[in-house]
């Protein structure tokens, strides 16, 4: 999608086919997560001192469980925080600390499980012996020179790398990479690890030769369903796996060219696979959709691309879920719109983000995902919402 420094802001549209319901929120490079309203004001907002946070969604009772980074980063660059990594934290209604889990290779997406435990994903080094044999990525001469800086790749290597990393980024970390999933408790303790090399292949599972060559999977989102079953996306190998949890046994895997750099893999109520296929690297041009994908067959049964050729389009980050009554919101999340779609494609529902704010060295208006409760629902039942004591800062940024 073009952004214009014009575009209309906040809620740009909705119609009788929409659901309703609150969005939830968290603008890159701020320091809230917001809820929204049908009508897109903020009704309530989280946050905490000295933490900037990335991504959250809500769990029963009104909680908010939220990654994210020291709100300070003076010393962050292109490929780390500002921390360590992300750091995890779990806030009550009323915005007080209730858990904290700090890792130093933690990023990207997190699952609280029913018994309290929570699989995270984390970076991790590849043994030197398998790193080497690692194939694809960006022909190693150029990226030396990209990365060295020098012979005018300096203003090259910024103009690629500004206001990516929106994930965590270990410090400690300098090897070839790829990832674990740990199942952490309530204490903090890594009770199960997966790690995903013990189950790609160096012969099939090729790097991206548009990607830098220092990471072999990059997992960017997880999901789980009622049977224990964990959805894993591989941004890196344009790749999805279904796995057990927490034998860690692969039942399925997707990719084969039909998704480019996919994020927020999730499961339908009908136990089928939904994601936001971002496009960055399909064949001839760049283009995003979001696909729906029978795991049984490995057919996508339903996909929406706009109507208007290229209109939707996010090369990182974005996501979208499945709603009850069978419309699906879709989060554009490198330009900070949020919309919902019926089964037929047709837009009811639509959200722009008025918050520009800076992010290693930009402006953005990004988005990292966006999820849809209901009043009734166990995360809103019971919670007091008071739209009223958030007018000032619907009026700041332009949502009265």
């Amino acid at each position: 999608m073009g952004w214009s420094l014009f575009r209309p802001t906040g809620l740009t549209h909705t119609d009788a086919l929409s659901e309703g319901g609150y969005t939830l929120i968290t603008p890159i490079g701020g320091d809230m997560t917001c809820l929204l309203d049908e009508s897109g004001k903020i009704v309530h907002a989280w946050k905490i001192p000295g933490f900037q946070p990335g991504y959250g969604y809500l769990l029963p009772g009104g909680k908010l469980l939220v990654r994210g980074q020291p709100l300070v980063q003076s010393d962050a660059d292109v490929f780390t925080s500002g921390g360590r990594a992300d750091i995890l934290v779990e806030l009550d209604w009323d915005g007080n600390e209730l858990w904290r889990w700090e890792h130093p290779a933690f990023h990207h997406d997190m699952v609280r499980l029913p018994n309290g435990n929570t699989i995270v994903i984390t970076w991790e080094e590849l043994p030197e012996d398998l790193a080497s044999q690692i194939k694809g990525g960006l022909d190693r001469d150029l990226q030396k020179r990209i990365f060295s800086k020098q012979d005018g790749y300096e203003e090259q290597f910024a103009f690629f790398m500004k206001g990516l990393g929106v994930g965590g980024r270990p410090r400690d970390l300098h090897g070839f990479l790829s990832d674990a999933i740990l199942e952490i408790d309530q204490q903090g303790n890594t009770v199960h690890t997966w790690h995903a090399w013990e189950h790609l292949n160096p012969e099939k599972d090729i790097v991206c030769c548009k990607e830098y060559y220092h990471e072999w999977s990059h997992a960017n989102s997880l999901d789980i369903n009622d049977e224990g079953e964990l959805l894993i996306s591989f941004r890196e190998l344009s790749k999805v796996m279904r796995i057990t949890w927490p034998e860690g046994k692969v039942l399925w895997e997707y990719g084969d060219g039909w998704i480019s750099h996919q994020h927020t893999v999730t499961y339908t109520p009908e136990g089928n696979m939904l994601a936001f296929d971002n496009g960055a690297h399909h064949p001839t041009v760049p283009r995003s959709r979001v696909v729906e994908v029978d795991m049984k067959t490995s057919k996508i049964v339903w996909q929406y691309y706009p109507e208007h050729v290229f209109s939707l389009m996010s090369g990182h980050i974005a996501g979208a879920e499945r709603l009850r009554g069978g419309n699906t919101l879709i989060c554009e999340g490198q330009s900070g719109r949020v919309f919902e779609v019926t089964p037929d494609c047709d837009v009811c529902w639509e959200w722009i983000s008025p918050f520009v704010l800076p992010f290693r060295g930009v402006k953005c208006s990004m988005l990292f995902r966006a999820h849809r409760y209901f009043a009734e629902g166990p995360e809103l039942s019971g919670m007091n919402i008071d739209p009223s004591s958030y007018d000032e800062l619907n009026r700041k940024w332009g949502l009265s």
